[in-house]
């Protein structure tokens, strides 16, 4: 028995129209974040990471099919695998074309999700710097490879009760 390019052109024009729908939905979530990271509400930060998550675990799941239907047709895997399964079963073209436009969707979500990870590592910054000022020391809380702390903690009242 055989495998016939045209089916397998139709499971992949569905994992790619999947893909397009998710990348879509995350570059959507990606642009809520932005503006939620703007605030200080810890609930929504949570809810919006979670939707994040579950489109990202979606992704990888399309990714994982994808790769599988590689491996199964003798394609080998990577992206060069994806490329020979296209050459294959891609007969006008309309796979590479929704291919190339879900790559540039994704590269959109990357740019986006870097944007955010930075304003996360100087809402971070920020706190760390709040936090060694309520221990009354300017260092870093770090450890060595021992485990040891570096940097000696000074130990300051801030009331009684």
């Amino acid at each position: 028995m055989s495998v016939h390019p045209d089916g397998v052109e139709e499971q992949i024009k569905r994992i790619l129209k999947e893909e397009s729908s998710l990348l879509a939905t995350l570059e959507v979530l990606l642009g809520k974040e932005a503006g939620v990271l703007q605030g200080s509400d810890v609930t929504a930060i949570e809810r919006i990471g979670a939707n994040r998550h579950d489109c990202v675990a979606a992704l990888i799941r399309l990714e994982a099919e994808r790769s599988s239907a590689c491996k199964m047709l003798s394609f080998g895997a990577g992206p060069a695998a994806f490329e020979k399964l296209l050459s294959w079963c891609d007969r006008n073209g309309s796979l590479r074309r929704q291919w190339q436009a879900n790559l540039l969707l994704a590269r959109r979500c990357q740019n986006l999700n870097d944007r955010n990870g930075a304003v996360v590592k100087v809402k971070l910054g920020r706190v760390q710097k709040l936090l060694a000022s309520v221990r009354g020391s300017d260092t870093p809380a770090v450890y060595g490879r021992q485990g040891a702390r570096y940097g000696a903690i000074a130990v300051r009242e801030l009331g009684q009760a």
